[in-house]
């Protein structure tokens, strides 16, 4: 076999055919290109001396055998190439080998937590949500409009108004809380629109210099000392506005109220108001367009924006539909007055929903009934509290039974009775469950007070049944619903005026909150506790600012307690209210003094925010 000559194999470029397309311990080796032989043998250098002949055997003679020596040399050299990428491959194996072991050794870490954080943890866990402060505003409450008697137009004009009386008198009373330092902030009653103030509290300063750091936490000699700032009897004959600026970076505790008297004309009686924050959303109840009743929707915007306002009426029946509900403009400072009669007439019950875009407004209903000749009364009919599955009316207040009975029975008085009214604005009819509190506890309704309301209706509760006294009434519903009382006062029976009010369904009682209390009127509040046993601190204010002693109330769970305002001084110009514990929800109730039928009830309002900030989306 050594001395036998071969005969060269080709196989294109010259690669033996059982080398092309092999694999070398896991490598592929496929065919070598053009001159790849030659390149390798010049990179193995020449065969040394002997090498040849190693490999073949001896070398045979002539030129058959210096062919053969050539081609044995070349194919040494592809060996030797041959194993170099056999070791190239081997160390490919073992880097392979290695990384699964550095993934294998990763894998364990993961599953047993060490590394899952770093790896699942996004960029939004480690840097915050970016916030903007939003800096405190002023405290802002606009004071409704005096009412005002409707009086006929010529067809296609607008309607006209006129006074009420000779006696009528519109007057508004605010306070509002300084800080511990007893430093007042800039404050003072001014008309809406244009025109100078009608009662300043302390000057206004320059927007650029209110502070927006922390309020005060004491005076300059280390003592903390409080006061109030007090306007009181303010005449007006048009809609104002409140106003106080923040202090310390906080909107101050402030309130105000606008109280209607009249004892002649056809609009007697007494009418008061909170006034109210201006907002985009909000509920009136307690309208009627029947005959001898007058709706006038009353829409103020104390913005510097024009409003466009939508209207939803709801009446006894279901969704009312009437041309102009929609967009109806109300320009900066301006008040527009709505008769409801015009887009829902003959209607026992009608609710509003009033809705704005751009500026915010305030509304209020100016409800009055003429039974016949005979006044019978007249209210400003305001907000109740946002649509929900719990609404709770405190001061409900039923007369005695034999007198409201002999008013009731007299010819076109069977509206002058107490009464519950409940909307259900959505699609979905509601289970109610109504409660009535009174000092001792629950007081029983006939049918156990459960009952059905219609979906997209006004549904009426009498409460005649009750025995004489204040109340607070609360209802629960399956469903979204809106709900305020109707209460009435009369001195006795004989074609005598009746007066009426509306009692609006409230909010929770929080810290910080104020009430200014009605001039020339018997005023009380009502307290009530639905649920749980709840506290409610009451600081009087004195009509020169000073604050009086507090009085701490306990209120036992399902009771309403009613505390005389006169039992918190003499003649209080309002009172600081804080409650704890349970829910408490508080109404002022007014009434005329003497034997003279005059009734008015309105809402705690809602306390001033504190510092607000909203998060700030950055996009790229």
């Amino acid at each position: 076999m050594w001395g036998r000559k071969r005969k060269p194999l080709q196989h294109e470029a010259g690669t033996p055919p059982e080398t092309a397309g092999q694999e070398i311990d896991g490598a592929a080796v496929g065919p070598a290109p053009e001159g790849a032989a030659d390149a390798a043998g010049a990179a193995v250098g020449p065969a040394p001396e002997g090498v040849a002949d190693a490999a073949v055997g001896p070398a045979p003679q002539g030129a058959a055998d210096a062919a053969d020596a050539a081609v044995a040399a070349r194919a040494v050299a592809r060996d030797r190439a041959a194993t170099g990428g056999t070791r190239r491959a081997r160390l490919g194996g073992a880097v392979g080998a290695a990384t699964g072991v550095v993934l294998l050794v990763a894998t364990a870490a993961i599953s047993s937590g060490t590394v899952t954080d770093a790896l699942v943890r996004s960029a939004a866990t480690d840097l915050p949500v970016p916030s903007a402060a939003v800096p405190a505003g002023d405290y802002t409450a606009v004071c409704p409009a005096p009412p005002r008697l409707l009086e006929a137009a010529a067809e296609g004009a607008d309607p006209q108004f006129g006074p009420a009386s000779a006696t009528a008198r519109t007057t508004v009373a605010a306070l509002v809380l300084s800080d511990l330092s007893a430093t007042l902030t800039g404050s003072g009653l001014l008309p809406v629109g244009a025109g100078g103030p009608l009662s300043m509290i302390q000057d206004f300063a320059p927007e650029t210099s209110l502070s927006a750091e922390g309020p005060a936490s004491s005076g300059a000699d280390g003592l903390t000392a409080r006061v109030a700032g007090v306007t009181r009897n303010v005449a007006v004959d048009a809609p104002s506005l409140f106003r106080a600026q923040p202090q310390g970076g906080l909107t101050p505790v402030a309130a105000a109220t606008s109280t209607y008297t009249a004892t002649d004309g056809d609009l007697r009686g007494l009418a008061a108001s909170g006034c109210q924050a201006p907002s985009n959303d909000f509920w009136l109840l307690g309208a009627s367009t029947t005959v001898g009743s007058s709706a006038v929707l009353m829409l103020t915007n104390p913005t510097g924006t024009p409003a466009a306002v939508t209207l939803e009426l709801f009446g006894q029946d279901g969704p009312l539909e009437a041309a102009g509900t929609r967009g109806q403009l109300v320009a900066p400072g301006e008040t527009r007055r709505i008769v409801l009669a015009g887009l829902a007439g003959n209607q026992d019950q009608v609710a509003v929903r009033v809705r704005s875009d751009g500026g915010r407004v305030t509304g209020v209903i100016q409800q009055s009934l003429l039974r016949g000749l005979t006044p019978g009364g007249v209210e400003l009919l305001s907000p109740t509290a946002p649509a929900g599955i719990t609404q709770v009316v405190p001061g409900v207040v039923v007369q005695n039974a034999e007198t409201a009975r002999r008013i009731r029975e007299q010819e076109g008085y069977g509206t002058a009775a107490p009464a519950l009214q409940v909307l259900v604005p959505g699609s979905s009819d509601a289970v109610l469950d109504i409660k009535v509190y009174g000092p001792d506890g629950v007081v029983d309704l006939p049918g156990g007070g459960v009952a059905t309301a219609a979906a997209g209706s006004v549904m009426t509760v009498p409460l005649t049944d009750l025995p004489e006294g204040t109340y607070t009434v609360a209802v629960t519903s399956d469903v979204a619903v809106v709900a305020s009382a109707r209460v009435t006062r009369g001195i006795e029976a004989g074609g005598k005026p009746v007066d009426f009010g509306g009692a609006p369904s409230a909010v929770r009682l929080g810290t910080d909150r104020a009430m200014a209390l009605a001039e020339g009127v018997d005023a009380a509040l009502v307290l009530g506790a639905p649920s749980g046993r709840g506290e409610v601190t009451l600081t009087p204010v004195a009509a020169d600012g000073a604050l009086g002693a507090p009085v701490v109330i306990g209120i036992a769970g399902g009771t309403s307690v009613t505390v005389p305002a006169s039992s918190l001084g003499s003649a209080p110009a309002g009172v600081l209210i804080d409650a704890t514990g349970d829910p408490v929800y508080g109404a002022q109730v007014m009434t005329l003094p003497g034997a003279v039928a005059g009734i008015s009830v309105a809402s705690v309002p809602a306390g001033a925010t504190g510092p607000q900030s909203i998060p700030v989306e950055l996009r790229y």
